[in-house]
């Protein structure tokens, strides 16, 4: 998805969840054959994954999207609380000396009784400004990622509109060649839904490495050209269209290792510069697939894996062991840099050679489209209170008046006198 802060997936997150979405994310995320080395297996019906009880097979994405774990969901839930009470001062405190940009700041709109989906929709709305481009440029983040001196995906080639060079694009793609880069994937900066995208496999084999008029190149070529350089994102992506310059890079392929058939990403929440908590979705060096909601931590290092809330799980020891606070380190100063009261800040998750664990920043999103079925009041409640007892809100009386009307309508809603 890229760092899009797309206001059509926010609506999409207001609307109930359809076991039809359910169906087709299963569907297309999840390979039917299971390898032998994952621990953990599911069942398929009509390409559906079935709910069932252990913590691998109960998440959003499963038949039930959660109900067939009811005791499980209960102590989830617990887990999440409890932090949340333990930790709700902390967050509230780093809001009353955090820097906002401009480009998140809601201080004018805040009445203090909002919900979490509330604050998102504010949230988008607040992207319609020249400053997303800082961060919403891949180009420009990579730069600022350097700055910070944050581990990202490597980047092979890169260009605007103003200054793409058809000819030097096809050296880059020559030079791949001769460096022994095998694959890699082209992303445009200014689209969104991966339009503009395209994976490219076995380069080694398509190599021009004695003619510049090899076919797959000037397919590649011709396809940044027309399929990138000459789009314009979609109204709906208003933020886009309207302040993010057209361009392209070209990035390394992140791969997971072992058995993983598209890399496993760990998405991690942070709140007023704190971290709130972390998923886990994609496919481990075992095979196993992890849906949201499977495996999740919190930032006191609570939380579940793919075996449950006490199970023990070898990949998520040695995530925990070699990468949560590296993973904690680099999001909290992203989203602080950026001024950001809420970001989400997305990691690929490789296991090399001597079981050494390996993380590179994919993207940011301001914008997260997961439900947080577990955390949206708490961090609702907490990413409101930031701004009532930081002293950011300023009452007036047609906030209040709000308030007042909400009150009310909860109590009929309620049938109370």
């Amino acid at each position: 998805m890229g760092l899009q802060f797309r206001i059509v997936l926010v609506a999409l997150l207001l609307l109930p969840f359809s076991a039809n979405a359910a169906r087709v994310a299963t569907k297309t995320d999840m390979a039917n054959e299971q390898w032998p080395t994952c621990p953990y297996k599911y069942r398929l019906e009509d390409g559906e994954m079935v709910g069932g009880p252990s913590s691998y097979n109960c998440h959003i994405s499963a038949t039930g999207h959660g109900n067939t774990c009811p005791s499980l969901q209960q102590a989830r839930l617990k887990t999440v609380r409890t932090f949340q009470a333990a930790n709700y001062n902390e967050f509230l405190n780093r809001a009353k000396n955090f820097e906002i940009k401009p480009l998140f700041d809601k201080t004018e709109k805040i009445r203090g009784l909002e919900s979490y989906e509330e604050m998102v929709r504010m949230h988008v709305d607040g992207l319609m400004h020249p400053d997303v481009v800082q961060i919403e440029d891949k180009l420009l983040l990579k730069d600022l990622l350097k700055k910070l001196e944050i581990p990202a995906t490597e980047t092979y080639f890169g260009a605007h509109k103003d200054d793409w060079d058809i000819n030097e694009f096809k050296r880059s793609l020559g030079h791949l060649c001769l460096t022994g880069v095998d694959s890699f994937i082209i992303k445009a900066v200014h689209l969104a839904w991966s339009a503009g995208q395209k994976i490219v496999t076995g380069w080694q084999n398509d190599c021009p490495h004695n003619s510049s008029t090899n076919a797959k190149l000037e397919e590649l070529a011709e396809f940044v050209d027309k399929e990138i350089m000459g789009q314009l994102a979609s109204e709906a992506d208003g933020h886009l269209r309207e302040y993010v310059r057209p361009g392209m890079t070209m990035e390394a392929l992140f791969k997971t290792g072992g058995h993983s058939k598209r890399p496993l990403e760990a998405k991690v929440q942070v709140l007023w510069g704190k971290v709130h908590h972390m998923f886990f979705v994609g496919e481990d060096s075992r095979g196993c697939v992890s849906f949201q909601g499977a495996w999740s931590v919190l930032g006191d290092r609570t939380g579940w894996n793919l075996n449950g809330i006490s199970g023990s799980d070898e990949v998520a020891e040695l995530v925990m062991n070699q990468a949560f606070d590296d993973l904690v380190k680099h999001s909290e100063k992203f989203a602080t840099e950026v001024g950001a009261d809420v970001m989400r800040v997305d990691f690929f998750i490789g296991f090399r050679d001597g079981g050494k664990v390996e993380i590179r920043m994919n993207e940011a999103e301001s914008v997260s489209g997961a439900r947080y079925a577990w955390e949206r009041d708490g961090l609702g409640k907490a990413w409101v209170d930031g701004y009532v007892l930081s002293d950011r809100m300023k009452m007036t009386s047609g906030k209040w008046d709000m308030i007042y009307m909400e009150t009310e309508r909860a109590r009929s809603n309620a049938n109370l006198d």
